[in-house]
């Protein structure tokens, strides 16, 4: 993706005295950046479109959340939106995975905790629809916070992808109805059943469908999803949510958090 660079002008603009490259995608450019002798994540966005405008206005709405990143500022510079927010210290699940591996109790409530983050955001009617290793940070106390909300769904507004197979999703870790692009279908429990893939991914350190969108859609073509970690815990939370209906998974968020607490 072309992208202005971290030009003199750019770097004295926001006050910037030193940076170093992030993990970027999609439409924008990540930098850690530290200004005053505090570090931030710096996004910069080449087409501020409606996905980013609702991701700045999720942040904003719940930026009493601790478990969400905080907007500092946002503001245009040439022709980028930049997002100046809080950097969390910490690795997200991609590197992180390899320690949840065969622990339960490590594996169950860090899904506890991250359905509590997301419980006053699912109950304002947004759906994340993207809760996959990458878009979750482990401070180093343990706590985790979601990331990236730039393809959350608001209920209420407006959609901005037509019904079918260009949904967004990240295909190893979305729900049935995302892969059918059935957009109609889509609420909090298909954030139920990303994270109970997650769940399954960290105990086991594999994923639970296949390791190809192929696979995975095979699966759920047959209509009914039996897999097994051989964890009694893990197993009954992960056959609650593991169903092609999203009408068969718990109906709403207490019952989801209650199958995570013990």
């Amino acid at each position: 993706m072309a992208s202005i660079q971290l030009t003199k002008e750019f770097l004295d603009h926001f006050g910037i005295s030193s940076y170093t490259t992030a993990p970027s995608g999609g439409q924008k450019n990540v930098f850690i950046v530290e200004i005053d002798g505090a570090q931030y994540a710096l996004k910069m966005i080449r087409v501020a479109d409606e996905r980013f405008e609702r991701e700045v206005k999720i942040c904003t709405e719940f930026s009493e959340n601790p478990g969400i990143p905080k907007i500092e500022r946002v503001e245009s510079f040439e022709d980028e939106t930049i997002i100046l927010e809080q950097y969390i210290d910490g690795d997200d699940l991609t590197t992180l995975s390899s320690t949840y591996i065969g622990d339960e109790n490590k594996v169950l409530n860090l899904i506890l905790n991250i359905g509590r983050i997301l419980e006053p955001i699912w109950k304002s009617r947004y759906i994340h629809r993207d809760l996959k290793p990458q878009n979750i940070r482990v401070r180093k106390d343990g706590t985790p916070v979601v990331l990236d909300f730039g393809i959350a769904r608001a209920l209420d507004e407006a959609s901005i992808t037509g019904t079918g197979s260009g949904q967004p999703h990240s295909w190893p870790f979305a729900s049935p109805e995302q892969l059918r692009g059935e957009k109609k279908l889509i609420s909090y429990r298909t954030d139920f059943f990303c994270l109970a893939i997650l769940a399954f991914y960290l105990y086991t350190g594999t994923l639970p469908f296949g390791n190809s969108k192929d696979e995975i859609e095979e699966v759920f073509s047959t209509g009914k999803i039996e897999v097994l970690t051989g964890n009694k815990s893990i197993d009954r939370f992960c056959s609650a949510i593991f169903k092609t209906s999203p009408s068969e998974r718990p109906g709403n968020i207490e019952q989801f958090l209650n199958l995570l607490e013990k």
